[in-house]
């Protein structure tokens, strides 16, 4: 009897304990995983705006204020391939990782885990606008663009792919 009681023990305690972590631990909403995760993740961010599916564009996005948020997908259900930002009309914010408002901006929006994986990351190359960081979660791209500043995030095993798909769009027609 007494090995059973302590087994239950054991067992409340380590479930208690999982519980805890479940609850205190930030929900992210990244690459790689279900839209529905992501979906349900940004109706808890105040920064971000409700995302709609658009199959033009193969994914779901928003726009709040001067900020357009945008998670491409396999499909209408399916795994997140990339998500970005796009800040337009302010320019003290620009996507690099030694500008403070914008790791700021990364931190309110996805937690202080991403924003500084990005600020640490490894510059690899600038393709046409695009400059490609490689950190230790994932990889980033950001850019310049008409009236903002643009960041994505993407799978750090897909950065090759996504250098070399810059760089053939750089000289051939790309639906983008």
């Amino acid at each position: 009897m007494y090995k059973s009681s302590k087994f239950n023990y054991l067992f409340n305690v380590t479930l208690s304990a999982i519980a805890v972590i479940l609850i205190v631990t930030p929900v992210n909403a990244l690459p790689e995983q279900n839209i529905s995760t992501v979906l349900k993740w940004a109706k808890t961010r105040t920064l971000l705006p409700t995302l709609r599916y658009n199959s033009e564009a193969h994914g779901y996005g928003g726009t709040k204020g001067n900020l357009y948020f945008y998670a491409d997908v396999t499909s209408q259900n399916g795994t997140v391939t990339k998500e970005g930002i796009t800040v337009s009309d302010d320019s003290s914010i620009k996507f690099t990782t030694k500008n403070a408002k914008a790791v700021k901006l990364l931190q309110n929006i996805y937690t202080s885990n991403i924003a500084n994986d990005f600020q640490k990351s490894q510059y690899v190359t600038k393709v046409g606008r695009d400059q490609f960081y490689r950190g230790q979660k994932f990889a980033y791209i950001t850019a310049a663009v008409q009236g903002g500043t643009s960041f994505q995030i993407i799978p750090l095993n897909k950065l090759q792919e996504f250098i070399k798909n810059a760089r053939y769009c750089q000289t051939n027609q790309c639906d983008l």
